[in-house]
């Protein structure tokens, strides 16, 4: 599996990165701070998938997993953040899952 990281936080990116990186199957091929380089990084990359923070600068969240979506080929969209409670607005807003900050982060890799 293919996949974009896109934190505004360094430190997420590197700790996520790390970890994934020790899974023979997942591939970290893109990393972004900003809106735009995740859009730029999924256009070139042909990611599977992209995990992203919901506080991404440079667009509203809702936005930024339309225009993901209208890729081709189309990546899916996770959404991470701190507060557990935005999983619900998260999955209206076209994600296709959401993942809560505040699990133990090998829980991503049962997702």
């Amino acid at each position: 599996m293919r996949i974009i990281l896109a934190d505004p936080n360094q430190k997420t990116l590197w700790a996520l990165k790390t970890l994934l990186d020790e899974e023979p199957e997942i591939e970290v091929v893109g990393e972004a701070i900003t809106a735009q380089q995740l859009q730029e990084a999924t256009v070139e990359s042909s990611a599977d998938l992209v995990l992203l923070d919901k506080k991404l600068p440079g667009a509203e969240i809702g936005a930024l997993i339309s225009d993901l979506h209208a890729l081709e080929p189309r990546p899916a969209v996770v959404v991470m953040s701190s507060d557990a409670e935005d999983g619900r607005f998260m999955l209206k807003a076209g994600a296709d899952a959401f993942l809560s900050k505040g699990e133990r982060p090998d829980w991503l890799l049962t997702v």
